[in-house]
């Protein structure tokens, strides 16, 4: 019999562009609160909960579980103090008694503080960027900005202690993606597509599918699609392979102040048309698109499911 242990290796990769702004963009919940929910679930939600399978089978020692932010626009990454705003057990691999005590706050260092701290520092990032014009360079985050530093890779087999079986140890890669799904980061234009293929998926760029599509007198947006050859151009980063991406808050803009949608398809069709291409021709390994979330709880019970559904592939 094997046994798993599965490691969470999580990347909260907010995009900093003005989607942040509530007012232009009227969400019922805001990344900040997103993030505060990530923190919150950290432990017991992330780090303990039942993985599907058998009751014996909780993660109930042993966790090497990392949660961090990461920025898409790289350039950020010196003015802030990224080790702020990271949860990592992978420290207390050689000292579990102490990961023990980290998690139920019985030592000097402790989780409650990091996780105000955590908190703190993520709060004062978003309320710097809502001052400044800030751009997310989405394609380029993945082509180069995902580096092997927020991978873990580790694959171990070992005979398990009480010997009825071999142990599997390994970390699940997920990057958490908080982006609109609008791909804008000023590179317009025919000189950055190769046909219907572009760096760039903007508004002008949607529209301009809806109604390529609509004139075409096709009923089959996905064959129309393929057809014509449309799509964003793929990254080239290997790492990818080893990464499950799961993207939230896509925002479609096409929906009125109502909720009906103002024309169809409706953009949030296709932003999931060309994402879905997108990234599975980029090579990730796994991924799921979602809407925008009604509430802290249901994002946070998208989170919960796309977890498990990667710990029983």
């Amino acid at each position: 019999m094997i046994f798993e242990d599965i490691h969470y290796n999580i990347t909260i990769a907010p995009d900093l562009s003005n989607r942040i702004d509530t007012m232009l963009y009227p969400r019922a919940i805001s990344d900040l609160v997103i993030v505060d929910g990530f923190i919150d679930a950290f432990y017991p939600g992330i780090v303990t909960y039942d993985l599907g399978r058998k009751k014996d089978n909780l993660r109930k020692t042993g966790q090497k579980d990392i949660l961090r932010v990461d920025f898409i626009n790289q350039k950020m990454g010196s003015n802030y103090v990224l080790a702020d705003m990271e949860f990592n057990l992978a420290r207390f691999e050689k000292n579990q008694a102490e990961r023990i005590q980290y998690l139920t706050n019985q030592g000097t260092e402790n989780l409650d503080q990091d996780k105000q701290k955590f908190k703190q520092s993520y709060a004062k990032l978003n309320d710097a960027v809502m001052k400044q014009n800030m751009k997310a360079d989405i394609w380029s985050y993945f082509n180069n900005g995902i580096k092997s530093n927020l991978l873990d890779n580790d694959i171990d087999s070992v005979m398990h202690k009480n010997g009825k079986g071999l142990n599997r140890s390994f970390a699940c890669n997920v990057l958490v993606l908080l982006t609109d799904g609008y791909i804008e980061a000023g590179l317009y234009g025919k000189e950055n597509c190769e046909g219907n293929r572009c760096y760039f998926l903007d508004s002008k760029r949607v529209d301009d599918f809806r109604i390529a599509f609509k004139k075409s007198g096709s009923n089959d947006m996905k064959a129309f699609f393929g057809q014509e050859g449309y799509g964003i151009i793929p990254v080239e980063n290997p790492l990818l392979k080893n990464l499950n991406v799961l993207v939230m808050e896509m925002y479609d803009r096409s929906i009125d102040s109502s909720g009906r949608a103002k024309y169809h398809p409706s953009d949030w069709e296709i932003l999931q048309l060309f994402w879905s291409d997108w990234l599975t021709q980029s090579g990730v390994k796994s991924y799921k698109l979602l809407p925008t979330a009604s509430s802290k709880q249901e994002a946070m019970r998208h989170v919960q499911d796309f977890l498990r559904s990667r710990s029983v592939e």
